[in-house]
């Protein structure tokens, strides 16, 4: 039995972990590294974790699959001083009310782990699929062609998944209608020390939505760096705009926001186009028997990290029962 799953984020990790003693399992991943979302940029001395942010651990599956890494030490719960930023009024204190983790030393750090004993393809972007007598054949952007395998996941974007999967799949309609809003990520590292007491920082009634010390995060030992995100309302108004520009907007609202703001340089600006969901609501997974497809991700349960554990836990549970 082989199975072809498309994406290594943490969905696609998941299900390919789940499913490695049941089959033969091969991953293919666009990008030059695994995580997706989980993802780190680097700018010696500096490094930011550019997606997402933190993670918590709601479900009893999700804490199960935790507890070895935070044993280890490969996750760690963060403790950063957390306040409500708005123009022109006074930062005030917030709670987190549960533990918030992080991987370490970068976010980046739990799917390379999760990689290490799986077959990974990396920078092999699969483009078409082509159903045959043997099985799926998967054609990528540079004319290869990989297979025959009994099942093919995707665990990409709901875009990106509907321009993969046949019309013909059962709920194919659910994947073609979820949409989902993007994002943009400003990256600066510090000339010198952070001189503020907070390290983290959720903005209200601004185009920034998220600020973060990266440096202060567990086990970094870099240079002070920050992290900005914008709203997904905003990046989505603004998907298709000059990044110069967009980034200049983003730029002159983090200074009107922040006084004292040290001096810095700009390392890095990043477009992220699906990024969350905007209505997600139905099974965790998708998955049509009699074709041999599967679907799993976050944009099916909700925009976090560990809905894209549960989504690719909860389809290799499925497959598992018709293999």
């Amino acid at each position: 039995m082989k199975i072809a799953i498309i994406g290594a984020g943490l969905s696609g990790l998941t299900a390919a972990q789940a499913l490695r003693d049941s089959a033969d399992v091969q991953v293919f991943e666009k990008s030059r590294g695994v995580g997706g979302r989980m993802s780190t940029r680097y700018a010696d001395p500096y490094q930011f974790d550019h997606g997402a942010q933190y993670f918590t651990a709601r479900s009893e599956e999700f804490q199960s699959f935790l507890k070895p890494h935070i044993k280890s030490g490969l996750i760690k719960e963060w403790h950063p001083k957390v306040v409500t930023l708005e123009l022109d009024e006074k930062p005030y204190k917030r709670d987190w009310f549960e533990p918030h983790y992080v991987a370490a030393p970068r976010m980046n750090m739990l799917c390379k782990n999760m990689a290490e004993d799986l077959d990974v393809s990396l920078k092999v972007e699969i483009n078409r699929l082509e159903q045959t007598d043997a099985g799926w054949i998967l054609h990528d952007n540079d004319g290869g062609a990989h297979g025959p395998f009994d099942w093919v996941i995707s665990s990409a974007p709901s875009h990106q998944a509907a321009n993969l999967i046949p019309h013909a799949f059962n709920d194919y309609a659910r994947i073609r209608n979820t949409k989902m809003s993007g994002n943009f990520t400003l990256m600066l590292g510090l000339k010198e020390a952070w001189p503020h007491g907070w390290q983290a920082a959720e903005v209200k009634n601004s185009l920034v939505g998220w600020i973060a010390l990266n440096s202060h995060k567990p086990a970094r030992e870099t240079d002070f760096s920050l992290v900005v995100q914008s709203t997904n309302a905003w990046a989505e108004e603004n998907i298709d705009a000059d990044l110069d520009a967009t980034k200049a907007i983003m730029m002159a609202q983090l200074e009107a926001l922040i006084e004292d703001m040290p001096p810095f340089e700009i390392l890095g600006f990043h477009r992220w186009r699906y990024a969350a969901a905007i209505e997600a609501e139905g099974e965790p997974c998708l998955i049509d028997a009699n074709a041999k497809l599967g679907v799993c991700g976050d944009w099916l349960i909700k925009g976090r990290v560990e809905a894209a554990y549960l989504s690719g836990l909860k389809l290799s549970q499925a497959i598992k029962t018709r293999l």
